[in-house]
């Protein structure tokens, strides 16, 4: 539970300094790229690189607090 919520800690302070721009973008961009090319999207232009890293880490923390989610209410019903 503790990596859980260090990880949800984690995710918010990045998206916090990608999106206040504390973050310089040259730090995230190849990033950015090599993940829309993994899934096959056109790269954003660089005036909304940072609305789109920080909804890429948006999705990626409800996706991981959901999966958890599920794993332990599942778990606990079949107990």
């Amino acid at each position: 539970m503790a990596a859980l919520v260090f990880f949800n800690a984690l995710m918010v302070l990045v998206g916090a300094g990608i999106g206040s721009q504390v973050v310089p973008t040259k730090f995230f961009r190849g990033l950015l790229t090599m993940l829309h090319n993994t899934v096959g999207i056109t790269t954003p232009s660089p005036d909304k690189e940072r609305m789109v890293a920080v909804i890429w880490i948006a999705t990626v923390t409800l996706i991981v607090d959901g999966m958890v989610f599920l794993l332990l209410f599942l778990t606990w019903k079949l107990t």
